[in-house]
């Protein structure tokens, strides 16, 4: 920021995020240090599509605790166990299905 003069007390501390945060501590660093890497590898895009995905799959699907812990799931709980059960379904059915290519010929 050479010519720019940082103006103390200008914003409050409750209107930094965490992302101007990062943007004016240490993107300058990281550009710096890991220039072969460039600024799109520092994207926060995968988070906030996790983020998005979760929040939807909450207001749509879950009870949203109005179940008072039904069965003893809290909502967060409910979206644990969807994570896991879609990562067990998929990766387990991509081990499934490369065992299955590998097949062996057998000569009569």
């Amino acid at each position: 920021m050479a010519g720019e003069e940082v103006v103390a007390g200008l914003y409050l501390p409750s209107d930094i995020t965490p992302y101007i945060h990062v943007l004016v501590y240490h993107v300058r660093y990281m550009i710096k240090n890991h220039r072969n890497w460039g600024l799109k590898s520092f994207s926060c895009a995968a988070v906030e599509k996790k983020n998005h995905q979760q929040v939807s799959y909450f207001f749509r699907k879950t009870l949203k605790d109005g179940g008072k812990y039904m069965n003893g799931k809290s909502s967060i709980k409910e979206l644990l166990h969807y994570e896991n059960r879609t990562l067990y379904f998929t990766y387990s059915n991509d081990m499934l299905l490369h065992s299955f290519q590998r097949t062996q010929k057998i000569n009569i």
